[in-house]
This record gives C-alpha cells, structure tokens and sequence, in this order.
C-alpha cells in the first residue's frame, strides 16, 4: 500500500503542473483587426470557421484576410488547439492543401508582434492572432473579445 502513494503523489503532481502550464498558455494572446472591421466579439465557432477559411468575408463586404503571430510558439500552438483543433503544424498542411486547390488564400504567418500588428493597421478587413497581452497603442486597431 505504500509502494502505491510513493507513486500516485508524483503522478498527481505532474498532472497538476501540465494542467496549470496548459491554463496558462490558453490565457496568453489576443485577437485583433484592423480599425474597419465592424466585429467587436466572436465566438469560438466564429474563429474557427474565419481561421479554416470557411467565412471569407466579413458583413459588410470586405475579404476577410487572417494573421498569426510567431513571438511565442506556446501561445500560437495553445490558440490555434483550442480555437482551431489543430496544432500549427496540421494547420499549416491545411492550408496548403487549400491554396493548392485554389480555395483560399493562406493566413499570413509573422516572426513577431510587431509585424503583425503593423500589416493588421495597414489593411483592410484583417483579423490577427497575437501573443502579447498587452498593446502600447491601439491607435488603427480593435482588439476582439471571445464569447
């Protein structure tokens, strides 16, 4: 009976810490677009199908063009897993498959926020994923609340 809680302890320790490293990896990141875009929330289902490329243009007309953010991999694996159902490798084949077949255009991947968030100010009808919790300026861009 010993030899079992010298086992389980560790087990349930582990468990716990992968649990809270997970939460906190979810809670990194925000959405933003461009200041056109006429959205203020989204719901998961919403993302999902703007992410996959099934909803390509936004309500008022403007194509809807997607951005993601590399600066923190975690974040960009955590959102698009939990938002997505897919890890970043998968959803990259998934677009290739997509762009190759003439049915989309590919969401545009940027090495850091910064770039990211300069491309979301300067175009139309852009929505993006990135890893920082905060912005210094928010001038020409509406961060998107999840439902």
């Amino acid at each position: 009976m010993m030899k079992i809680t010298h086992i389980l302890k560790p087990l349930v320790i582990v468990t716990l810490l992968s649990y809270t490293a997970n939460a906190d990896a979810n809670s990194k990141g925000i959405l933003i677009a461009s200041e056109d875009v006429k959205i203020e929330k989204l719901s998961k289902n919403e993302i999902e199908r703007i992410f996959l490329g099934k909803t390509t243009i936004w309500e008022d007309g403007t194509r809807i063009q997607v951005g993601l953010s590399n600066s923190d991999d975690l974040a960009t694996e955590s959102f698009l897993k939990e938002f997505i159902g897919k890890n970043k490798r998968r959803f990259k084949k998934y677009w290739l498959k997509l762009v190759f077949a003439g049915y989309g255009i590919a969401p545009k991947f940027f090495k850091d926020d910064e770039k990211a968030i300069k491309y979301t100010k300067q175009q139309d009808g852009v929505i993006t994923f990135i890893s920082s919790k905060k912005l210094d300026n928010t001038d020409g861009l509406k961060i998107i609340s999840i439902d």
